[in-house]
């Protein structure tokens, strides 16, 4: 069990758009994050399909952001941990990053480019050409299950929005072929097996942060999480009317979260859920 500081067993950070653009912190972010760090425990859920966390912290730390290899989770880890529960080792045909095929390698796992793969992995792909999609449409067709590091549609560079996991699911799925799983936010195994992880055993007791109302809140969503929606990447606050996942507070910035925004938050829903306690009683009565 992860020990709780202040109102929140944990801060559950997103990275790209929230902490980061391509290159860059965004404006404020290092001195807010290491700021929060004194008083609460922070953690990192990235829908970055490309690299593994230690790659990201390497990343994070060349920034200036403080934290450990083991504070953050990737959904290229997460596709590792639900490679390990399906069992294996797997010929798997990997339409995804260097860094992922590394390691699906260490993992045990023998990588193969024809329609002998038993499993295609597909997630950002730098190298994909036509002549690789072919290979998976073959492999696809003669029996090979998909599993996507995540479906997010385009991700926040350096210089503007970029395609993202989704966009090469997306060629699976125009090809007639449906992924059987997602290893990416807001996929309720993904989230719930990444604070599992962190030891985390009541996910209701998080705050997240992130950019992305499709991801990022509604993973908050998925686990009855609160959730903070900032403006620095994806999604924008005239999102929000038409979003499904409504974040319990929109800031500008990270920089702009501090210790008292969080308890007012955390004292909303204290407040609401007492409200709900208030009308059951009645309602027994």
């Amino acid at each position: 069990m992860m020990e709780a500081t202040g109102s929140y067993e944990a801060l559950i950070f997103d990275l790209d758009g929230t902490l980061f653009r391509g290159q860059t912190a965004i404006p404020g972010a290092v001195q807010a994050l290491n700021a929060l760090r004194r008083h609460h425990a922070c953690r990192f859920l990235s829908n970055n399909g490309e690299r593994m966390s230690s790659n990201l912290a390497a990343r994070l730390r060349g920034l200036g952001f403080e934290l450990e290899v083991d504070e953050i989770i990737s959904s290229a880890d997460l596709v590792l941990g639900h490679l390990a529960e399906r069992g294996g080792p797997f010929q798997i045909l990997a339409l995804t990053s260097d860094d992922l095929s590394r390691a699906l390698t260490r993992q045990g796992h023998r990588l193969v480019d024809d329609d002998s793969a038993e499993i295609i992995v597909v997630g950002v792909d730098r190298r994909l050409t036509r002549e690789r999609m072919v290979q998976g449409l073959r492999a696809a067709l003669n029996g090979a299950i998909l599993i996507g590091t995540n479906e997010d549609p385009t991700y926040p560079g350096g210089e503007g929005l970029r395609p993202a996991a989704g966009a090469y699911v997306g060629f699976f799925r125009g090809m007639g072929f449906e992924p059987i799983h997602l290893c990416g936010k807001p996929n309720e195994w993904a989230v719930r097996t990444a604070l599992a992880e962190w030891g985390i055993d009541d996910p209701s007791r998080c705050l997240f942060v992130g950019d992305n109302l499709r991801t990022d809140i509604a993973a908050a969503d998925c686990v009855g999480a609160d959730s903070v929606l900032v403006l620095s990447g994806v999604s924008a606050e005239s999102d929000v009317a038409t979003s499904d996942a409504k974040p319990s507070a929109i800031l500008e910035s990270v920089d702009k979260l501090d210790s008292n925004r969080i308890e007012a938050i955390a004292s909303r829903r204290r407040t609401l859920a007492d409200q709900a306690d208030m009308v059951r009683t009645v309602e027994e009565v």
